[in-house]
């Protein structure tokens, strides 16, 4: 049966695995224990690591901290809404590769996509769903790691008993530590949102897959490096080197 599949799909999967995998070692990869706030972080990712340590820093040093738990009980509403939007994809998927000759007949009817069998068509729907359910599990293990991070906040240091500051350092780098981890593995799951999206091209060509895919990359990369976001956060920092 995967003799069915042709040397273009091959390819193209290859193509997905490898690009996913290098573009998540660029954009997942933080900055080591103890880096100074200021420098030249190589992503956005690594340079709002270091936005992060300034926040514990400062969520230590107030008296009140009613903004920091709005804050991150913002984020954990959207992780839970991302986990359970990728179960009802998951569902609709498998609900899909039940019914899927009726599927595959609507896309053979196509005449720009790829003739092929009824059985690649099945593995490519099993494919998506695979995606999916590593989206599911980035956002769960991240759900889980924002209860560490919870309790971490909850044990910081109080204000009123007057931290020193390698306290205060010492707390806001292991804070910020796991609150990017955290975001890392949010991160994940919405990657595998935007591979998902490449892999419907798979359906159409598998030279549409690896267009899509590069393309899919290519956004991701630029968001990282040269977007508007990244180049506030980056004069953010510049302004806390100059203090």
């Amino acid at each position: 049966m995967l003799a069915d599949f042709q040397i273009a799909d091959w390819v193209a999967l290859g193509f997905l695995i490898v690009a996913w995998h290098a573009y998540g070692y660029f954009a997942d990869t933080l900055p080591s224990a103890g880096t100074p706030l200021s420098g030249s972080p190589r992503n956005l990712n690594m340079a709002m690591h270091r936005v992060r340590k300034q926040w514990m820093k400062q969520m230590v040093r107030r008296e009140e901290r009613v903004i920091d738990v709005i804050l991150t009980g913002h984020t954990v509403n959207s992780l839970a809404f991302f986990a359970s939007t990728s179960m009802i994809v998951i569902a609709g998927l498998v609900g899909t590769l039940g019914g899927s000759g009726s599927a595959f007949r609507v896309l053979e009817s196509l005449s720009f996509a790829q003739v092929t069998t009824e059985f690649v068509f099945q593995m490519k729907i099993i494919g998506l769903i695979g995606m999916f359910v590593i989206a599911f599990y980035k956002f769960t293990w991240a759900l889980r790691q924002y209860n560490f991070l919870c309790a971490l906040i909850g044990a910081a240091p109080g204000h009123e008993s007057h931290p020193t500051e390698a306290e205060v350092d010492r707390f806001a780098e292991h804070a910020s530590r796991m609150l990017s981890l955290a975001l890392t593995s949010f991160n994940g799951g919405i990657r595998a949102f935007y591979f998902a999206v490449a892999w419907l091209a798979w359906f159409v060509h598998p030279y549409a897959f690896i267009g899509t895919t590069a393309l899919m990359v290519a956004v991701l990369f630029k968001r990282q490096t040269q977007s508007r976001s990244q180049a506030a956060v980056m004069t953010y920092l510049d302004m806390l080197e100059k203090k």
